[in-house]
């Protein structure tokens, strides 16, 4: 019988990580997210989120319009894995080696706050 309870709580307490893990990441910043698009993002994207920097002009394809409904329509795990891995073809550089999670999270979190 005791074993039983045992694994009832192994079982509880593997499942309650999931939820902790959720609401950890629920608390992105995006004013601290917009430090990171400055320092990392903006050279391309533009100060807005539009694609439209200076240096736009200079790569081909352009870079994306982090404002666009085909941007902002994208799953949360699609935008991280192009932050982390970069897209081929394109100049954008992953940058899995340079931001932390917390810093990918509260990135994500300013581009979901940019509007068109």
């Amino acid at each position: 019988m005791r074993r039983r309870n045992g694994v009832g709580i192994a079982v509880v307490v593997l499942l309650g990580l999931g939820p902790i893990h959720v609401a950890v990441s629920g608390q992105a910043n995006p004013e601290a997210g917009k430090k990171v698009y400055a320092a990392s993002c903006q050279n391309c994207h533009g100060p807005t989120g539009k694609g439209d920097s200076e240096m736009a002009a200079y790569l081909a394809p352009p870079p994306a319009d982090l404002t666009a409904k085909s941007t902002q329509t994208k799953p949360d795990a699609q935008l991280r894995k192009i932050i982390m891995e970069g897209r081929s073809g394109t100049a954008m550089t992953g940058y899995a080696a340079s931001l932390s999670e917390a810093q990918i999270d509260d990135l994500l979190a300013y581009i979901r706050s940019l509007k068109p």
